[in-house]
């Protein structure tokens, strides 16, 4: 992913320890009451490293858990902006086989930590905490991958009353509201955003998508097409539906998949041309497409269908 914005742990394959961030119960409480007002309290996050400590962990399903990371009382707001990330640290893991990780040489191999980058739907209006759904990648699942999840795995073994290391908020892209976009230091606006995501690379997407329908006054009209191998791989696919549900007239959802089930009602494969086309609003001065998925992706079937169909460059931004 161009620049970090994915949650992912960024390991071979399908076997990335990736984080995959979901609305909480109370975020979906607000979605559903249009929003809520602006929290007041100073905001956690200032660029420096910081220590939060685990709350509450919540079994989500086999191989998913929900981490409620507790701010101090002192900085109860988050502050981490929409299109923003941070950065969480742990302990560096040993291979299977030394100076590996799943089969390949480990980049890391040597480090006495790693640090990944994930982007959080919870916003600052919930007071207090930060919540984490993460997708654990245990090594032995698959022979091809013995390792598993650097991060995910490490998170698996927390405890309630264990800390982690943090630290943002970074990154070069962030969502003003009305449709306005910050990208470094270019400001991009819409009435049409199209996005296009790849397994984990949904977690911004939720982010901004979030941000947008919960403001009422916000008008900006949304299409999302979301790659995934198979169906048991679509994240948070009953959020998203019912998001498409309840904001029909701005939210719009296609999924495609590489190994689709028998009967399968949507795409099937990598994105195509096609499905751009026919899923995302077309080129125009007031469309703007958010890209975030694996770099293959990103590259050969994202920005280049993009580029065949004549979106000008300052019209994508891959996060």
């Amino acid at each position: 992913v161009s620049e970090g914005f994915a949650a992912m742990d960024m390991e071979p394959a399908v076997l990335v320890a990736a984080v995959i961030v979901i609305l909480s119960i109370v975020f979906l409480v607000s979605m559903r009451g249009g929003g809520g007002g602006k929290p007041r309290g100073a905001k956690f996050l200032n660029k420096s490293r910081q220590t939060v400590t685990l709350g509450e962990r919540t079994n989500i399903s086999h191989d998913t858990v929900r981490f409620r990371f507790v701010l101090p009382d002192a900085t109860p707001v988050l502050g981490l902006p929409v299109g923003k990330h941070f950065k969480l640290f742990a302990p560096a893991p040993k291979g299977v086989v030394d100076g590996q990780w799943n089969g390949r040489d480990d980049p890391e191999d040597g480090e006495k930590e790693i640090e990944r980058k994930y982007t959080p739907t919870t916003s600052d209006d919930e007071v207090g905490y930060v919540d984490l759904v993460i997708k654990v990648y245990k090594g032995g699942v698959i022979d091809r991958f013995p390792d598993g999840g650097k991060m995910s795995q490490y998170m698996d073994s927390l405890k309630v009353g264990d800390t982690m290391d943090i630290q943002g908020p970074i990154g070069m892209h962030e969502y003003l509201g009305a449709g306005r976009f910050k990208s470094g230091s270019k400001e991009l606006a819409c009435k049409r955003l199209g996005m296009m995501a790849g397994g984990t690379g949904i977690t911004p997407m939720l982010q901004v998508m979030a941000a947008i329908l919960k403001d009422p006054s916000d008008k900006t009209q949304i299409s999302l097409l979301y790659a995934n191998q198979t169906e048991s791989d679509i994240l948070v696919r009953d959020m998203l539906d019912e998001l498409a549900a309840k904001h029909a007239s701005r939210l719009k959802v296609h999924y495609t998949l590489d190994r689709p089930p028998a009967g399968w009602k949507f795409s099937s494969g990598f994105i195509t041309e096609e499905m751009i086309s026919e899923h995302l609003p077309p080129p125009a001065d007031d469309t703007l497409v958010l890209m975030c998925g694996p770099p293959p992706m990103i590259k050969f079937a994202c920005i280049a269908n993009l580029d065949k169909l004549g979106y000008s460059k300052k019209s994508y931004v891959a996060f």
